[in-house]
């Protein structure tokens, strides 16, 4: 895996990590990783898809590892919501200059929205989406997040940890794990995947007023007229786990499907028994790996 940097439209570095050891490419697979953590975290991933033929992908998100303000994870200024979709842009555009082969988006969680977003501005550029641990979110616990956030902000708090808004909106996703003993063992199964990333500094923190801010009002911006635009031909994937508690179980995760359908689109659905939010560290990763790798191959060859 390689790092190099590409200029955003204000002129910040994007942090990006590249796997590119692929003797005949065939196409390019660009990852949009999760809230609180970062895309080295796929790299036993990036390389199956490599030994497949596909160049992979994915930049620091703002607010992330190299994205963070002054390199304070959590740390943003401005809208970094929709700076994140330009710098997911500009890599897209980097990808399909540089090879010139398709492109195939994989959002995460939180990626996995940012993805929802791109694909209603940029599906032309693209040859297809999956979307992993993702969910229909325009409900009312995020509108209360937005007005939270909204009021913390005007009060100047923008650059405060975000503490009670990540209570609200996130705290109660572990409840149905305890058992497993870990804070984050709503996250995978697999119990070396989660104190992995409870080790690791440049996860599970929580971010700042300002981003959650962002991030809930651009979520409740979606799935309005701008989701029209898909082109009907756009092949899309919905995956997660049936105990994942971002898709609410995969409910809202059916909910997303449903709302793709009634777009005129054919998505595919895929949820998996048993598994929790982080279906590509889960301990079924191998099921996960090889429906993902199919969907793409359709798709390319």
């Amino acid at each position: 895996m390689k790092q190099l940097n590409l200029k955003a439209f204000d002129n910040t570095d994007i942090g990006i990590d590249l796997w590119d050891e692929v003797e005949s490419p065939i196409g390019c697979v660009q990852i949009a990783h999760g809230m609180a953590e970062h895309p080295d975290r796929y790299d036993d991933f990036a390389k199956y898809l490599n030994g497949k033929g596909y160049i992979v992908a994915a930049d620091d998100h703002r607010g992330h590892r190299r994205g963070a303000v002054n390199g304070e994870s959590g740390m943003v200024y401005g809208d970094s919501w929709n700076e994140t979709i330009d710098d997911m842009k500009v890599l897209c555009d980097y990808l399909k200059n540089q090879y010139n082969l398709p492109v195939i988006l994989l959002g995460h969680s939180y990626g996995s929205f940012l993805s929802q977003c791109f694909i209603e501005r940029y599906s032309s550029e693209l040859a297809g989406c999956i979307l992993s641990g993702t969910a229909h979110m325009k409900n009312a616990l995020l509108a209360m997040g937005k007005m939270i956030a909204g009021c913390q902000k005007a009060f100047g708090m923008g650059q405060k940890k975000g503490k009670l808004i990540n209570k609200l909106s996130f705290g109660a996703y572990n409840k149905p794990f305890t058992e497993q003993g870990q804070e984050f063992a709503w996250l995978s199964r697999d119990k070396d995947v989660v104190a992995r990333y409870e080790a690791d500094p440049e996860c599970g923190y929580v971010l700042c007023i300002d981003y959650y801010y962002y991030f809930f009002k651009g979520v409740m911006n979606m799935y309005g007229k701008d989701a029209k635009t898909i082109r009907k031909d756009f092949p899309i994937m919905i995956a997660c786990g049936s105990m994942d508690p971002v898709s609410n179980q995969s409910a809202l995760a059916k909910k997303l499907y449903d709302f793709y359908k009634g777009l005129g689109l054919q998505p595919e659905l895929k949820i998996y028994e048993g598994a929790r939010h982080e279906i590509l560290n889960e301990i079924n990763k191998e099921e996960v790996y090889a429906d993902f790798g199919a969907f793409i191959d359709n798709i390319i060859k």
